[in-house]
């Protein structure tokens, strides 16, 4: 999990652009959270229907997270400037508070959250 420009963008280039709305469990791999363009209207309503959906399966699999952005309190990882000049949550850092409230914690040595 990580910043799309920063980081993920190269994993799902890397792993051939694959996209889908399938957020079960994959056998000896892992998710990336990669779904058809198309359906992208808005921040509010990706989070609602396929973000917080696909964490929600990864919580209840108490699935380790591997971060390929280092959650850091600034922009460019857990925080962007948005489109009028104000700093606002990436949707990162949405991500990684919504883990956190879910009983995740970070841990630095591994670059991982794992649940408590």
């Amino acid at each position: 999990m990580g910043t799309f420009a920063k980081d993920t963008g190269a994993i799902v280039n890397e792993l051939g652009n694959v996209k889908t709305t399938n957020f079960g469990p994959r056998q000896n791999g892992f998710n990336v959270l990669n779904v058809p363009d198309e359906l992208y209207q808005n921040p509010t309503q990706f989070w609602n229907e396929y973000n917080k959906p696909w964490l929600d399966n990864a919580i209840s699999r108490n699935d380790i997270i591997i971060m390929a952005t280092k959650p850091e309190f600034q922009v460019g990882s857990l925080y962007r400037t948005n489109s009028v000049g104000k700093l606002e949550l990436s949707g990162f850092g949405k991500e990684y508070n919504y883990l956190r409230k879910n009983g995740y914690r970070f841990d630095s040595a591994t670059n991982q959250m794992i649940k408590k």
